[in-house]
């Protein structure tokens, strides 16, 4: 092996309970609705389409996403600068580069948000690569982030990794044909992953021993 990409929300930094808990509340605020947590699983990982999907269909045929984005995403935006690296990922990191490999991630943000916190917690140096959603059409649980991360580090599938958290990344991964890691995260932790992927609870457990022999 020669290269691990990583996914980034939720798996570099839990950011996913954050989104889940600010779009409860807000809903819950303006429309005086409940969504279910199952409509808020099948986001995770991907764009949030479903849910606004769900509102209008649900709550009201009016709501566009204008009215609640930019909201949300102000509020995100100051949360994540009070997160921290998921427990164990700083460690792995540090462990993959002297074991020599190469670093990217693949990511559905932008990298308005994955960069400052990068910079912040001093992470920014393991990453030789990041591909995000500023650079793809199509964003997980389709194949083309990890096979944009892959083209970035001009090498095959068969010579990365990926490690991600969620359902919709372990699909993009395993359809770009990489085996692949998952370390569920809070939000994520009773969700039905693909059998392919390799379970672990977490990152202290994640290790190149545990990868499959091609």
């Amino acid at each position: 092996m020669q290269a691990v990409i990583f996914d980034f929300d939720g798996t570099i930094v839990d950011t996913e309970k954050i989104w889940v808990d600010i779009y409860s509340k807000l809903i819950s605020e303006k429309f005086n609705h409940v969504v279910p947590t199952e409509i808020f699983a099948l986001c995770i990982g991907t764009t949030d389409i479903l849910l606004y999907e769900y509102l209008r269909k649900n709550v009201d045929a009016t709501i566009d996403r204008e009215q609640l984005a930019p909201i949300a995403e102000k509020l995100i935006g100051e949360q994540l600068a009070f997160l921290e690296p998921r427990p164990g990922v700083v460690e792995l990191l540090s462990t993959f580069a002297n074991q020599g490999l190469r670093i990217a991630i693949a990511s559905g943000s932008k990298k308005k948000w994955i960069t400052p916190f990068l910079i912040k917690n001093n992470l920014l140096h393991f990453f030789e690569e990041i591909r995000c959603a500023d650079d793809v059409e199509n964003l997980k649980p389709h194949p083309e982030l990890y096979l944009a991360a892959l083209d970035a580090l001009q090498l095959p599938a068969t010579e990365c990794f990926a490690i991600e958290d969620s359902v919709n990344g372990a699909k993009s991964a395993l359809a770009a044909n990489l085996q692949c890691f998952v370390v569920p995260s809070e939000v994520t932790a009773n969700l039905q992953f693909p059998e392919a992927v390799i379970l672990k609870k977490n990152f202290n457990e994640v290790s190149l021993d545990s990868l499959k022999i091609k």
